[in-house]
C-alpha cells in the first residue's frame, strides 16, 4: 500500500535534511580555518554522512517494504535499494550543501585575506 505523502512523513525529513546539509559541514570544519582542502573535505564527509542518513531515513519511513526486501534478498539487498533511493534526498541537502560550501569558502577567502593585510602594515 502507497502511503500519502504528508508533512510528517515528506516534508518534516526534507526539512531536517536540508538542515543537516547547512549544519553538517560547518561542524567539520573550524571557523578560523584557512584551507580549501579542509572545507572540501569536510564537504566531502559531510555528503557521506547525508548519504547514509538519507537511507536511514528512507528506511524509517518505509519499514514494511524493506522488511521484504531483506527477506527476498538478505540485508545487502536492503542496503543497495535504501542507498540508491537516498540520492533522491539529494534534492533537499545538496542545494543547502553547496551554498554552506560557498560560505566556507568566502570565509576562508577572508581569513586569507586579512592574513595577508596584516603581514603588509608590518
Amino acid at each position: 500500500m502507497i502511503e500519502t505523502p504528508t508533512i510528517w512523513n515528506t516534508g518534516l525529513p526534507l526539512l531536517v535534511l536540508g538542515a543537516l546539509g547547512w549544519v553538517v559541514p560547518r561542524l567539520l570544519v573550524s571557523d578560523m580555518t584557512r584551507s580549501h582542502m579542509a572545507v572540501a573535505i569536510a564537504v566531502i564527509c559531510a555528503v557521506l554522512f547525508l548519504v547514509a542518513f538519507s537511507a536511514l531515513v528512507l528506511v524509517a519511513l518505509d519499514v514494511g517494504a524493506y522488511q521484504r526486501a531483506l527477506q527476498m534478498g538478505g540485508p545487502l539487498l536492503v542496503a543497495e535499494i535504501a542507498l540508491r533511493n537516498s540520492l533522491l534526498f539529494a534534492v533537499s541537502w545538496a542545494p543547502m550543501l553547496l551554498l554552506s560550501w560557498f560560505n566556507m569558502a568566502q570565509r576562508v577567502e577572508r581569513w586569507r585575506g586579512r592574513d595577508l593585510a596584516s603581514e603588509g602594515d608590518r
